[in-house]
């Protein structure tokens, strides 16, 4: 079993039979940027007299300051933003490889669950109001790496598991259930009846 199935596995339980394998497809417009809960105002790149070498802010530094928390906790969000950072970077390295099996891939997948383990961990501790509520990077860029391997009911499933754990937010105005959405319709899955009260809210 591969390292990304094994993923999907832990987090979707246990895979039905699959249909015949599909090519992957490419949306036009993929995202190549990174998915920002909020618009924090942009930080210009910081020099010290310590320090003269130019380096780059945390983009969610703002959003971190917004609410106070301990100090256990606001390490782990810096933790989590860093990462959060980093997946989308990493996924663009991958995709101009254009190979999705792999080392590289499965050093891809585990920053991606990563993300996820750790959101889920600081997850209770946080505000109802906090971005990393509704933040689903480390979800979707699982799906989007599911999707170019022709893989559209784990992509779906994916998605799925993300909303379940109230990751709604993926970047895009119709946000992850619409990326399940098309998930299903590129692989032409019916939706089960979970996947059906998630798309009828969006």
């Amino acid at each position: 079993m591969s390292f990304l199935h094994s993923i999907k596995k832990m987090f979707t339980g246990p895979e039905e039979p699959d249909a015949s394998p599909q090519a992957p497809l490419t949306e036009p417009g993929e995202e190549k940027e990174a998915m920002q809960p909020a618009s924090p105002s942009p930080v210009p790149l910081e020099t010290t007299a310590e320090s003269p070498e130019k380096t780059a802010p945390d983009p969610f530094a703002a959003l971190n300051q917004q609410t106070p928390y301990g100090e256990e906790i606001m390490e782990q969000r810096s933790r989590y933003s860093l990462l959060v950072t980093q997946i989308p970077k990493a996924y663009n390295a991958l995709r101009n490889s254009g190979i999705f099996e792999g080392p590289s891939a499965d050093e891809f997948l585990i920053l991606c669950n990563q993300a996820i383990s750790l959101r889920r961990e600081i997850l209770p501790q946080l505000e109802k109001g906090d971005w990393i509520f509704t933040h689903g990077e480390g979800y979707k860029r699982l799906a989007m790496v599911l999707e170019k391997r022709g893989d559209f009911q784990g992509a779906a499933e994916m998605c799925l598991l993300a909303l379940r754990d109230g990751a709604t937010s993926d970047g895009s105005q119709s946000g992850m259930a619409g990326r399940m959405a098309r998930m299903l319709k590129k692989g032409k899955i019916p939706p089960t009846a979970e996947m059906k009260t998630y798309l009828g809210k969006a």
